[in-house]
């Protein structure tokens, strides 16, 4: 249980602090214009491999045949954001001048800072600092780093020992993660000041502002925040139903479920209010949880798909992995709307992490959008690997199986599509046949698409 509570709070004060020097633009410059990109970690491809994978800014700039500048670096805030686009050289204002496209990550850290500083007075208040610090010496506006450097947050008479030492101290825990974070971060109240509307939404606002005075021309975009504390329901029954707190684990997850997605939806629906900018929905797609359906334990949201946060504790981290960052590039490459086929970096990474396939899990909305924006979807090519194979009878044979069973599709709505080979509405037994048929023939020799297979069946029905 101590681990848990360590992790949890670790996930609410985030990582950011951990810094790395900003990205330098991508070489290869083709069409005018380009991408400029502002932000934090997320922006910055904080945790990917740079050898062999893609933030996804280079993903959309290889998408769109253009340029980017990435001047988003780890740790920044909407105030540091107004710094740096207050510091910029004549150079990088030519690049945003010039650019078509000016994309924003921002805010996380706002957030995490505002967790940080209520942390860090909970932890005064009770006698839970580190030797040599009080209460005077908590900054006023305190980031990641300060609470690790002031707070025990894991060592003897630390917060976690607190906050197991009885049911009212994980209580006070509790509230102050409900309260005293959730409520004065998005209630406008007697009580509480709405930390997002009241500070951050006017620090993105003014930075909008800023760079619309560079550039009036460019689309600016700016990015919603995700949840990263969400699991599956396997891992943490896998990883934590033999301890004796298991029901206080479940607890703590529900908590914090439950408040940042109040968190998250306030910060997306304040964006939304805001004018001259388009908002890419990069929440919508983490969670992957549809319109009308509640996240609760069982369906929690796949967020942790997406980034690290179900790899062993010492290498958590909530930042986007390879496919997160996929996901990201096709949600804002959606958001911008020049569609087309593509062969390039958006296809090569897809298929690389060989993203669905009979057990192996990929968010369906997150699939969908891909596929909207790849453009290259293939009737029978269930599993989207460019080809049209016995692996796609199989996710046929599954589907139908699990249909006439009465259990819920494991298809997206695109892949729903390219299963039903016959276009009758449903998919069974004899799209999978089709499949098989066509794999068949197509290993014998046959050169045809599988449209031009479907349409010799249809053909000779008729005759």
């Amino acid at each position: 249980m101590k681990k848990m509570i360590s992790f949890l709070l670790s996930a609410v004060m985030g990582t950011a602090a951990l810094t790395v020097p900003p990205a330098v633009a991508d070489d290869g410059a083709k069409n005018d214009g380009g991408i400029v990109i502002f932000g934090d970690s997320i922006a910055a491809g904080y945790g990917l491999d740079k050898d062999k994978e893609y933030n996804y800014g280079q993903i959309i700039a290889d998408y769109l045949d253009c340029d980017v500048q990435n001047y988003a670096h780890s740790g920044d805030t909407t105030e540091k954001l107004l710094a740096k686009i207050d510091s910029l050289d004549a150079d990088q204002k030519k690049a945003v001048a010039d650019s078509d496209y000016i994309i924003v990550s921002i805010g996380g850290n706002d957030l995490m800072g505002y967790a940080s500083k209520k942390i860090l007075e909970f932890s005064a208040e009770r006698g839970l600092l580190n030797p040599g610090f009080t209460a005077d010496n908590i900054p006023e506006k305190p980031g990641i780093s300060d609470l690790l450097v002031m707070a025990n947050l894991k060592g003897d008479g630390g917060l976690m020992d607190y906050a197991q030492d009885s049911l009212l101290n994980a209580m006070e825990l509790q509230n102050l993660l409900k309260k005293d974070i959730t409520n004065a971060l998005i209630g406008k109240t007697d009580q509480h000041n709405g930390y997002i509307q009241t500070d951050i939404m006017p620090n993105i606002e003014t930075a909008v502002s800023e760079l619309r005075a560079l550039n009036p021309d460019a689309r600016i975009i700016v990015q919603t925040v995700y949840q990263p504390v969400q699991f599956d329901p396997e891992y943490v029954e896998a990883t934590y139903s033999s301890s004796s707190n298991y029901d206080n684990v479940k607890l703590l997850l529900s908590t914090l479920r439950t408040n940042f997605k109040k968190i998250m939806d306030m910060f997306r629906d304040e964006l939304n209010t805001m004018d001259d900018i388009e908002v890419a929905d990069v929440y919508y797609q983490f969670t992957s949880v549809p319109d009308g359906e509640k996240q609760n334990e069982a369906n929690p949201g796949y967020s942790y798909l997406l980034t690290s946060m179900q790899n062993d504790f010492s290498n958590m981290d909530f930042h986007p992995n390879q496919k997160g960052h996929l996901v990201i590039a096709s949600t804002i490459l959606e958001k911008i709307g020049d569609l087309h086929a593509d062969d390039g970096l958006l296809t090569k990474v897809f298929l690389n992490m060989e993203p669905y396939k009979y057990g192996v899990k990929y968010p369906l909305l997150a699939t969908d959008t891909y596929k909207r924006v790849a453009g290259n979807i293939m009737e029978g090519d269930i599993d989207f690997n460019g080809v049209v194979d016995g692996c796609d009878a199989t996710l046929a044979l599954r589907e139908f199986g699990m249909i006439a069973g009465g259990f819920k599709t494991t298809l997206s709505d695109i892949q729903q599509e390219c299963a039903d080979t016959n276009k009758d509405g449903t998919v069974d037994g004899s799209d999978a046949t089709n499949i098989l048929r066509y794999y068949a023939m197509s290993s014998s020799g046959y050169e045809g698409t599988f449209e031009d297979f479907m349409k010799q069946i249809a053909a000779n029905s008729k005759s």
